[in-house]
């Protein structure tokens, strides 16, 4: 069974769905009435994966987790939490009722075999709509949108094929320490290392036994820690050690007895062995980005092992040194990977706020968990994720379908779903968060300059569209990474404030149009970086003309491509327009008519094949107003998601598809480009700080140790990429030339030739690329 919809009517912020009952053309269904009339519930559609639900402080996103808890397990419907901004809310006799929470379920072949046999009515589309009246009462809705009361019996039937609900704990922060009393079974968990010091310095001012007495009391309170919060950290760390690196109980028993006997030897190679195993089961550097060569490791302490971090540079680092996010992504990542989800059904993760402690860049990688948890790569099973948060940095912008936006009411409204929200790729930011986040330069890792707000559109949605219809991630942009920044003419100081500034640069491509505002934004770029040097290269420059004459995009018979407008076909670029004179200026169907496809292929040979220019005019000509980029784009997704349900799709369309699936793909290829050309320079810019460092540092000696030191931060400095190894392999050469391996206080022989070969370190790619490395330094 996969949740489809919840329906929710007078629980907690929600009421019933005021904006429906509203609606003229609405049909009341029979199962959705009262005593006091219609009264719809709010429908909150739930993604067959992932589902992000976003909004203000106190709109009821919260209340939507509580309510799938409630429905698929049976238990919570409670009289308090009915809506208190409901008219029908009273503390009378005979008059208190209970909320109601229901939801609609796709079923498979098995499952409804089974409710067949139970005799449990199903909608005419084969899914299933239950719905909770009240506690231990199941309903069921039928084909004539009847409710009909299950039995005990039916009701128990559902019961066993409902998918099972988790939810994550967001307060619970990875432990600092584990006791390892705990871990080996042995004895009750000691306090803490702090609780343990203070207990020693109580014992330590008793000196009789009337002050042993007095002081029992704190006595009791240091040896033991039964606070609830502790112990769910200590439960999430034996978690960690024991399910998800697999440790048996008998190796920390051993651990315990090896430190009480001080056998070092073996304490060291049982630590050694456990880290092995946190490393190889845990593989936590695959969805930590900001350091690719990140560990988790053990260290142990008299009575605990703690928990440690050792990144690139090889350095260990306590948890209170790092981050507070990380604690919580890890608890996060545990959580998940510790959790035990059932074999014979799928299971509803639930999550509310996992952002709280999360940077930006670990929200990104808790998204990457996230996908991997609904549709894990290693395993058939697909499960769904709903989970609220206020972050745009917890939304993924490749999947904007997936946003649910929530927004309370006035008065005795209510929570209501807002039902348009993603028509416009940038709209649920907008509208649950109240800023323009997203859409200014510089938030993503990488940036894509556009000349407008259209491109903006444009280039998101059908990148969005590309995705779902199963393009390639890798021939798409990614826009969790990519903010694609509209700049008009204002491009070239734009591209020059994100880029002429910092040591560290973020990777940028521009896409201009083929005409002559193109044309002068790129003479601008090559003359306005920083002394007169160019912010980017001319190969991260992409002139829509350039691409076109080499792409052969389908177009229009007389369309000229300047611009990504002239990759639309005349009869969708029609139905787009079409649309936008019915929702902007409010004509009917029939006067909208007015605008057809002769009309603009008429005119392209007067607007120098400008689909653009010739659409506009013929617009202005039948409506007598002229037509706005941003909003012909934002009609044309519309016009193109509307199709996507019919049998084919109409034409110019897949044509459309082809186009922008092309040109997407070039601009990926592009910000590639550009990250590696910022790869290898920031590679260089490492290099050259450490290398002239040490030489101004030491430039007439230093010991072997030294030298050997600073050979190792050039090794964690350079990628793990072919010009990686090459310095690597550099450094290797030295290490063995002047025997940095022995004798590490003895000071560095032939100490002017070290220098040369260390400065010659930043040489190697190129000489490689010239082929001089192979040759040989007599060639």
């Amino acid at each position: 069974m996969r949740v489809r919809k919840v329906w929710i009517r007078f629980y907690k912020s929600f009421n019933f769905d005021y904006e429906l009952k509203a609606t003229p053309r609405a049909t009341p269904l029979p199962w959705q009435q009262t005593d006091d009339g219609w009264m719809p519930h709010v429908c909150i559609p739930i993604e067959p994966d992932i589902t992000a639900v976003v909004g203000a402080n106190e709109s009821g996103k919260t209340h939507l987790l509580d309510a799938i808890k409630i429905v698929l397990t049976g238990k919570g419907l409670l009289q308090r939490d009915f809506c208190r901004s409901s008219s029908l809310f009273s503390v009378e006799h005979g008059s208190r009722l209970f909320p109601e929470v229901g939801a609609t379920f796709g079923l498979g072949a098995d499952e409804t075999n089974v409710l067949d046999e139970q005799g449990i009515p199903l909608l005419k589309n084969g899914d299933l709509l239950l719905l909770r009246p009240e506690p231990d009462v199941v309903v069921a809705v039928n084909g004539d949108h009847e409710r009909v009361t299950l039995t005990d019996e039916q009701a128990d039937a559902v019961q066993a094929l409902m998918p099972h609900v988790h939810e994550l704990n967001t307060d619970i922060a990875l432990p600092d320490s584990v006791s390892i009393a705990r871990l080996a079974n042995n004895g009750g968990p000691l306090a803490g290392r702090k609780k343990r010091s203070a207990l020693w310095t109580l014992l330590g001012s008793v000196t009789t036994a009337d002050e042993v007495t007095k002081s029992a009391a704190d006595l009791v309170a240091l040896v033991t820690d039964d606070e609830a919060q502790q112990s769910k950290e200590q439960q999430l760390g034996t978690d960690l050690l024991m399910k998800i690196a697999r440790i048996e109980e008998s190796s920390f028993k051993e651990l315990q007895s090896a430190i009480a006997e001080e056998r070092e030897g073996l304490v060291n190679g049982l630590i050694q062995e456990m880290n092995n195993s946190i490393a190889r089961h845990l593989n936590v550097s695959r969805w930590w980005s900001q350091d690719p060569e990140f560990q988790l490791r053990v260290s142990p302490r008299e009575h605990e092992l703690v928990f440690t971090i050792r990144d690139r540079t090889g350095t260990d680092y306590s948890f209170t040194e790092r981050s507070r996010g990380l604690r919580y992504f890890l608890s996060y990542y545990v959580q998940l990977l510790s959790h035990d989800r059932p074999d014979s059904k799928p299971e509803v993760l639930l999550m509310d706020e996992p952002d709280a402690y999360l940077s930006a860049s670990g929200q990104q990688d808790l998204l990457r968990v996230l996908e991997y948890h609904a549709r894990p790569d290693d395993a058939d099973r697909e499960d769904q994720v709903v989970y609220v948060t206020h972050s745009p940095f917890l939304i993924n912008r490749n999947a904007g379908h997936r946003v649910r936006v929530v927004d309370k009411g006035t008065r005795d409204e209510g929570t209501r779903h807002v039902k348009d929200v993603t028509r416009n790729h940038y709209e649920p930011l907008r509208t649950s968060l109240g800023a323009f986040v997203a859409e200014t330069a510089f938030i993503g890792g990488d940036n894509l300059f556009v000349e407008g707000i259209a491109d903006q559109v444009l280039l998101a949605g059908m990148n969005m569209r590309l995705l779902r219809a199963g393009t390639p991630p890798s021939q798409c942009l990614d826009l969790n990474q990519v903010t694609i920044v509209p700049g008009g003419s204002n491009i070239p100081y734009m591209l020059y404030l994100a880029r002429g500034r910092d040591q560290v640069k973020p990777a940028c491509a521009v896409l201009v149009d083929g005409d002559t505002a193109g044309e002068t934004a790129r003479k601008q770029i090559r003359k306005g970086g920083a002394h007169g040097k160019p912010t980017v290269g001319d190969d991260l420059i992409v002139v829509v003309s350039e691409w076109a004459a080499s792409a052969n995009p389908e177009v229009t018979t007389g369309v000229t491509v300047r611009e990504p407008e002239d990759l639309i076909q005349v009869a969708v670029a029609v139905a787009a327009a079409r649309r936008y004179a019915r929702a902007f200026l409010g004509h009917d169907e029939e006067t909208a008519k007015k605008l057809t496809e002769d009309s603009v292929t008429s005119r392209l040979a007067d607007k120098d094949g400008s689909m653009w220019d010739a659409l506009d005019e013929s617009f202005e000509a039948a409506f007598d107003t002229r037509i706005g980029k941003a909003g012909f784009a934002k009609e044309l997704l519309a016009y193109l998601a509307e199709s996507e349900g019919g049998a084919s799709r109409p034409p110019g369309v897949p044509a459309l598809d082809k186009n922008f699936a092309s040109l997407i793909q070039h601009l990926a290829d592009t910000l590639n480009l550009a990250r590696e050309c910022e790869s290898d320079d920031r590679r260089d810019q490492r290099l050259e700080r450490i290398i002239d460092t040490f030489s101004s540092d030491y430039p007439s000696g230093c010991t072997r140790d030294r030298a050997a030191t600073t050979l190792k931060r050039i090794d964690a400095a350079v990628d793990d990429t072919t010009a990686g190894d090459i310095v690597q392999a550099g450094t290797a050469r030295i290490r063995r030339d002047f025997k940095l391996s022995t004798e590490p206080l003895k000071n560095v022989d032939r100490y002017p030739d070290f220098l040369e070969q260390l400065g010659n370190l930043r040489h190697l790619e190129r000489l490689n690329h010239q082929g001089a490395l192979s040759r040989g330094s007599g060639s």
